[in-house]
């Protein structure tokens, strides 16, 4: 086989792999896009599991639903930071943590709300753990995404209490 021919061929295999590889990361970056905005617009105490859904939303004001659960590595800091985080918060403002465990027992400030119910858990439908879920007044989930430290969670707290200013003025 003629070497220009050779190199040809391999070169124009490396290209499809390349091409492959390409569409393939295209592809897993859009699910991971999409489950980041999974939930958005969802009206929680509507459906078939009402009574369960109704249960996150509160009508005095914007509740930061996190959601977790047993196995979660992470899920020891973030439950430090919203200990740290609920004295803080405006009265309009409230955290309410839903766990899949039924013996949940961490010791958490007593206007932190703790669902330990796994059907509640189970209803909140968004791909990841631990989750963040804005849900407004009205019960429309208006914000989701995962939550991968304590500070990160400040953060999206801190951003969260800043919107909720703004569309009051």
């Amino acid at each position: 086989m003629d070497p220009l021919t050779a190199a040809v061929i391999v070169l124009g295999l490396l290209v499809a792999l390349m091409f492959a590889a390409g569409a393939g990361l295209y592809r897993r970056v859009r699910e991971l896009e999409l489950a980041t905005y999974h939930g958005v617009g969802l009206r929680l105490g509507a459906g078939q599991e009402e009574q369960a859904k109704s249960s996150l939303a509160t009508t005095d004001g914007t509740t930061l639903v996190v959601k977790i659960n047993r196995q979660c590595p992470v899920c020891e800091d973030l439950l430090l930071a919203i200990g740290k985080l609920a004295p803080g918060l405006p009265a309009d403002h409230s955290f309410t943590v839903v766990s899949d465990d039924p013996g949940f027992d961490r010791n958490l400030p007593e206007t932190v709300r703790v669902i330990k119910d796994p059907a509640v858990w189970r209803s909140i439908t968004v791909p990841y753990t631990p989750a963040l879920l804005v849900v407004g007044p009205d019960g429309l989930v208006v914000f989701t995404t995962p939550v991968g430290s304590g500070e990160a969670l400040g953060e999206l707290v801190e951003r969260a209490v800043a919107r909720r200013k703004e569309s009051l003025t």
